[in-house]
């Protein structure tokens, strides 16, 4: 199973890009069955690995066990037709010690370890082909150390949502989707706005399926969407309304696309993701300016001018306060607790707003539609400052030993 393909990469290969992720480049392979692993890759395995290939069919692990022997450093083991959760991979490297893991969820757990020469007896004489069974067995008679998960944080901060640590083989048709979903729950966001979280996702997911075999990088897939958003602003500006929305609405759903390659695909770029940041927060900004010019006629003193520079002012409070409840509280506004996510599934945000904007547009209330949203993105700032400072405020009630 190691050749079956999840979102453009084998099974092996993604392992291998993991790895690399870890600084890991001196990689050794070893199978019972003379497959060509290397040979089914996707994508060209990033030049810092050196990667080398072992068959063996009588004992897969004897290669192993001499491996430890003649080696002073831990070694670090896994399956490679696994999905191996990366956070589980960094502890076991973290450790400093011979340890070994089980996965604590999944239905077909698997099995890591950090190795020691001290621990090569574990695979001398044994025609056990499966590395799971090896490593549970030690740990039932504590050959080997467990890793202690007791201190693991489930949630991950980036993806507002908590995902519980996996090592899951892939070795059926089921577990293979399974496999999937989780691959899925590792890309996707927990706390979304409406549009984000029940539009965007079957387009999204739908893109990168056809896109993850392809050599298209996402990095390409972050210009489209800058290019699109750039050509909304002078339709907006002069009142293509209905093509500027559809522009606008493929330039959030692409901008979800990009990520989603990256990470499903990993291959991620520091330069995509500085371009998707700035991109997503200047044009959103300039796409409500252009709407108020068109709307306002360029008239600074009529109502339409009033109602944009509310929605601008309030949109640049929308930046300002998520940044500032971070630092000070090393918490994510959006999901503090379960007001904050119902404000984020409802609030006015640009994907929930293009598409009421459109839906505006459609029915011949475009004007008022615009009105409405100004005071939809006002409300909604007006909350998360309120929130900000009652939390604040609260949080620093609690703790007055901290002023003496």
């Amino acid at each position: 199973m190691v050749n079956q393909r999840l979102w453009g990469l084998t099974l092996l290969e993604r392992n291998l890009r993991e790895l690399e992720k870890l600084s890991i480049t001196e990689i050794t392979v070893v199978t019972t069955k003379e497959i060509g692993p290397l040979k089914r890759f996707c994508h060209p395995i990033p030049e810092s690995l050196n990667v080398s290939v072992v068959f063996e069919t009588q004992k897969p692990f004897a290669k192993l066990g001499n491996a430890l022997n003649q080696s002073d450093n831990f070694l670090l083991v896994l399956e490679g037709h696994a999905i191996n959760d990366r956070r589980l991979l960094k502890e076991l490297i973290s450790a400093k010690s011979a340890c070994a893991v089980i996965s604590p969820s999944g239905s077909r757990r698997a099995g890591a370890a950090l190795l020691s020469s001290s621990k090569s007896s574990l695979f001398k004489d044994t025609n056990e082909q499966s590395l799971t069974a090896i490593l549970n067995a030690a740990m039932q008679n504590s050959t080997i150390d467990s890793l202690s998960l007791a201190r693991f944080e489930n949630y991950i901060e980036n993806l507002r949502r908590e995902i519980p640590p996996f090592l899951f083989l892939v070795e059926t048709p089921a577990q293979v989707k399974e496999a999937d979903r989780i691959l899925r729950n590792t890309v996707h966001k927990g706390v979304l706005e409406f549009v984000a979280k029940y539009i965007h996702p079957p387009l999204e997911f739908g893109s990168v399926r056809m896109l993850a075999h392809t050599r298209v990088t996402p990095n390409q897939i972050t210009v489209l969407w800058l290019i699109l958003a750039g050509l909304t602003i002078p339709l907006f500006a002069t009142g293509h309304l209905l093509l500027g929305c559809i522009l606008a609405a493929v330039s959030g759903v692409l901008d979800g696309v990009d990520g989603k390659l990256a990470r499903l695909t990993l291959r991620f770029s520091k330069t995509g993701d500085l371009l998707d940041h700035i991109g997503g927060t200047v044009y959103d900004g300039i796409w409500y300016l252009a709407l108020g010019w068109y709307f306002s006629v360029g008239d600074l003193t009529s109502t339409a001018a009033t109602f944009t520079g509310v929605l601008f002012l309030s949109y640049m409070i929308e930046r300002i306060v998520p940044g500032l409840f971070k630092k000070l509280h090393n918490s994510e506004i959006h999901d503090y607790s379960d007001i904050d996510v119902f404000v984020r599934f409802v609030g006015s945000r640009m994907n929930n707003n293009i598409w009421v904007f459109m839906i505006g547009v459609i029915w011949g209330l475009a004007q008022e539609t615009f009105y409405a949203i100004s005071l939809w993105m006002l409300a909604t700032a007006t909350w998360h400052t309120l929130r900000l400072v009652y939390v604040t405020a609260k949080t620093r009630i609690k703790s007055p030993a901290l002023a003496n």
